[in-house]
């Protein structure tokens, strides 16, 4: 199965909060599975913890990433053009790309977010 996983599921699983579900922390450490961190996460992340809104390093996020052979995905212009595009009434544009990496990747996502199920098939917690 290939997920994508949330900016909020990627930072929880990182610093091991009861806060990630026990479903997407299976999802994540089940290694039959291809997870992906979007570079659009590195960038909504970054910008928290240089705000002190996380109690993370940029360098222990990515490295936490990288030991766990979690995989990063790049934007591409398919994906912006697809978040652009979205008939929906969400203006997050970090959550457009998001939604629009999951669908153009077909990715399950990994969100406690309910407002993706609007645009997306695949969403999970």
């Amino acid at each position: 199965m290939r997920i994508l996983l949330d900016s909020h599921a990627i930072y929880w699983w990182t610093i091991g909060s009861d806060r990630l579900s026990t479903r997407a922390r299976t999802l994540i450490e089940d290694k039959a599975n291809s997870v992906l961190v979007s570079a659009v996460s590195f960038y909504e992340l970054d910008n928290k913890m240089r705000l002190n809104k996380l109690d993370l390093k940029p360098q222990e996020l990515r490295a936490a990433v990288t030991a766990s052979g979690l995989q990063t995905l790049a934007i591409s212009d398919l994906h912006a053009e697809l978040a652009a595009a979205f008939d929906w009434d969400h203006r997050d544009p970090w959550d457009r790309i998001l939604a629009a990496q999951a669908r153009l990747e077909h990715c399950t996502f990994v969100s406690n977010d309910l407002v993706f199920d609007k645009i997306l098939h695949e969403r999970t917690w």
